[in-house]
């Protein structure tokens, strides 16, 4: 006999693992780490929200190497904020300026 608080098995809910949680993360780091390279002209054609243009446009102050590190990691966080439509429209966005060969060979 079934006990009251088993779940059948389409009523399963299957939630992502840490793991999986850390890869989206940073695969969105990675994402905001390319764009950051971008010239400010190529951020115009993405649709990157308000939220994002203002951390991108500091990037250029940054000087340390630890530095860099720790504003490369904050623009992933707001990524992370994202939902994966927005990710998924500034990617396309993305493969559409540079080609999808050379971004092929971004780690996004």
């Amino acid at each position: 006999m079934k006990q009251s608080h088993d779940l059948d098995e389409d009523q399963t809910y299957e939630k992502p693992s840490k793991s999986e949680i850390k890869r989206r993360l940073e695969a969105r780091q990675n994402l905001a780490e390319e764009i950051s390279k971008m010239t400010p002209d190529k951020w115009k054609q993405m649709p990157l929200p308000e939220r994002l243009l203002e951390p991108l446009q500091e990037t250029a102050n940054v000087r340390s190497h630890g530095g860099i590190r720790r504003h490369i990691q904050y623009l992933g966080k707001i990524m992370g904020a994202l939902s994966e439509d927005e990710v998924n429209a500034i990617k396309q966005a993305l493969i559409g300026i540079v080609g999808a060969k050379k971004a092929s060979k971004m780690k996004i």
